[in-house]
């Protein structure tokens, strides 16, 4: 039995959306922060469910891009490519916590963890650009070493069984 099962509900949850999109908004807590990518190229629609064996859209919307469309028409982001054009480098708004002893539990095995240096909270649409980054610097907050941090594993969903965010754990190289 769960005992927590309908603890929140959605009045709670549509709370927690937008007390969360106003913390990581650009003129709240977000600060600019550069993404850099390998190289000039593509980078995975992030409005359309892509498919691997063709390697094209499947023309389907992934329920968390910026535009709706009908299932069977052509995703209008990447016009049916699965893919979108993607400079060297790009900058985005992410919520950053640079102190990690207010995000981590050192415990007794702190010699197991990884040497993280920051973590990000963003909307979960950044997803695809986060993955296909290599290193970000941030931006706009000074009197820090701004960079660069490189990816300590993959982004995580998260946000109260909506996955409309993503942490992201970032290591100094």
């Amino acid at each position: 039995m769960n005992n927590f099962a309908g603890l929140f509900g959605d009045n709670f949850k549509n709370l927690f959306v937008e007390a969360i999109d106003e913390l990581i908004s650009s003129n709240a807590l977000a600060v600019e922060c550069k993404l850099f990518y390998d190289t000039t190229g593509y980078v995975y629609c992030n409005n359309c469910v892509y498919d691997p064996i063709l390697q094209k859209s499947f023309n389907k919307y992934n329920n968390t891009g910026p535009i709706n469309f009908a299932e069977g028409s052509v995703c209008p982001v990447c016009v049916g490519f699965g893919k979108i054009l993607c400079d060297s480098e790009e900058n985005i708004h992410m919520a950053v916590i640079l102190d990690s002893k207010y995000w981590m539990n050192w415990g007794s095995n702190s010699v197991l963890i990884p040497n993280l240096a920051a973590q990000t909270l963003t909307q979960i649409n950044t997803m695809p650009k986060i993955l296909n980054s290599s290193k970000m610097n941030i931006v706009s907050v000074t009197g820090y070493d701004n960079g660069p941090y490189t990816k300590a594993g993959q982004p995580t969903p998260m946000g109260l069984g909506r996955h409309n965010y993503i942490l992201t754990n970032w290591i100094r190289p």
